[in-house]
């Protein structure tokens, strides 16, 4: 680990990539993944497995990709855009049928927060297509129940975001002195 910094992106060090699992293939794809993850236990929703771009896309039949992609859009999130996708999964969720959704282009990695892409997704689906995404069943992956109620209540994603803060904070503070590598 000489001269590695906990700040450097993977491609910064001209190691070859190497899949860390079968469904992320791209750094792109492990950048996204925290983030885009955070639903996937829904069985009616699909991350783009089964497709040559797992975790840079979510599709389910009940979305409607152009009106994703503009909600998405205008809400500004910091760098990421978002565009409208169909795609067909040969496996997982979705296998087999025609999906809309959208998939993820990072515009600038320094300032992209994959949590706040999970919320943002979680959010935007609930408000467009109220019911339709079970966040108990995804209760694991989002990792707090206080958040699985702010998100069926309708909350808005960054309040959620700014309601972690804290006890990130708390949580970074304490890891600190844990850490192999500064």
């Amino acid at each position: 680990m000489q001269n590695w910094d906990r700040g450097d992106w993977f491609d910064s060090t001209g190691l070859p990539w190497i899949d860390p699992s079968p469904n992320l293939r791209s750094l792109n794809a492990a950048t996204l993944y925290p983030g885009v993850a955070m639903l996937e236990a829904s069985t009616n929703y699909s991350v783009g497995r089964g497709t040559d771009a797992p975790f840079e896309m979510v599709g389910a039949e009940f979305i409607r990709g152009r009106e994703l992609a503009a909600y998405l859009n205008s809400r500004q999130i910091p760098g990421v855009r978002a565009y409208p996708i169909r795609f067909r999964p040969s496996t997982g969720n979705g296998a087999g049928h025609d999906l809309q959704g959208v998939r993820w282009l990072i515009a600038n990695r320094e300032s992209f927060d994959s949590v706040r892409i999970g919320l943002e997704v979680a959010a935007a689906l609930q408000k467009l297509y109220p019911g339709r995404i079970a966040f108990k069943i995804n209760r694991k992956l989002i990792g707090s129940d206080a958040v699985v109620r702010a998100l069926e209540s309708g909350e808005d994603a960054r309040t959620i975001q700014q309601n972690l803060e804290g006890p990130l904070h708390d949580f970074l503070k304490t890891r600190q002195q844990y850490l192999l590598y500064r």
